[in-house]
């Protein structure tokens, strides 16, 4: 039984993550930490989940958690996870991290803690969206430049992030499609007066609101045709069974810096 920490336990995925490994017969949990403040702090894990008590309190001390964890699946937020490296990297835990909106240096630090501990990084654990990258670069990759890219993200009210991580990931994907860098195409925003599109670029936009759970859509828009790659998820427990894959799979692997093309790979090639 692979012994998972939830890190971002009070949040939309913790929540539904822990009935999901409770009925797991492969994984059980054994912590659950949420940031310091949390009104949850102290709650059993069990009951926050909606299953009877478990006998796990909530804790604000990811230390704790480490120590009684084969791995921690994140799913806090960018800034919370770098304060989780380090207390990762000191007690030797492998890092599943389902975060997303990390800067360039967060990135970096992330790849650096790969050195010392096995860290797998996913933008969107829903199989949907997992087929949704291959889909993207395929049609990238046959309809070229004569095709305008832009990207839409949906997701509910409190998501701090815009794009998503899943945004940006389809449209890397995208780029290599293109056999182009992404930073060399991106367009972020656009307001008044702006000109005509430069062709070849990658467009995003972005809505928040409600409790949508996620939805991308990717566009390729050519004269007189329109492409439209979509991925709507409705419930979060689409995120559960992938998340869980993934978690026993790091929690058996080296130190690293690991992508879920690496993960998925793997598992295939058994």
């Amino acid at each position: 039984m692979t012994r998972i920490g939830l890190y971002g336990v009070a949040g939309h995925m913790g929540r539904t993550l822990i009935g999901e490994i409770n009925a797991s017969e492969s994984c059980t949990i054994s912590g659950g930490c949420d940031r310091p403040g949390s009104p949850d702090l102290g709650r059993d894990i069990g009951m926050l989940g909606g299953l009877p008590a478990l006998g796990i309190a909530v804790t604000d001390d990811a230390g704790a958690v480490c120590d009684v964890s084969d791995v921690i699946v994140d799913y806090s937020s960018a800034a919370a996870t770098m304060a989780l490296l380090p207390v990762a990297i000191s007690h030797r835990t492998p890092v599943l991290v389902c975060t997303t909106g990390f800067d360039t240096d967060q990135k970096a630090a992330l790849a650096d803690a790969g050195r010392s501990i096995p860290i797998l990084v996913g933008a969107n654990m829903s199989a949907s969206v997992i087929a949704m990258y291959e889909l993207v670069k395929t049609a990238a990759r046959l309809l070229g430049d004569d095709f305008d890219i832009e990207i839409f993200d949906f997701h509910p009210w409190d998501k701090i992030d815009a794009p998503s991580g899943t945004a940006l990931e389809l449209a890397e994907y995208a780029a290599e499609g293109r056999g182009a860098e992404l930073s060399d195409l991106t367009v972020f925003a656009r307001h008044g007066e702006t000109g005509r599109r430069k062709r070849g670029s990658i467009g995003f936009s972005s809505a928040r609101g409600g409790e949508v759970v996620c939805e991308n859509t990717v566009f390729f828009a050519g004269a007189g045709q329109r492409l439209e790659i979509i991925s709507r998820v409705t419930d979060y427990r689409a995120f559960a069974a992938t998340t869980l894959r993934a978690a026993e799979w790091i929690a058996q692997q080296g130190p690293g810096y690991y992508s879920m093309d690496q993960m998925l790979r793997d598992q295939a090639a058994r």
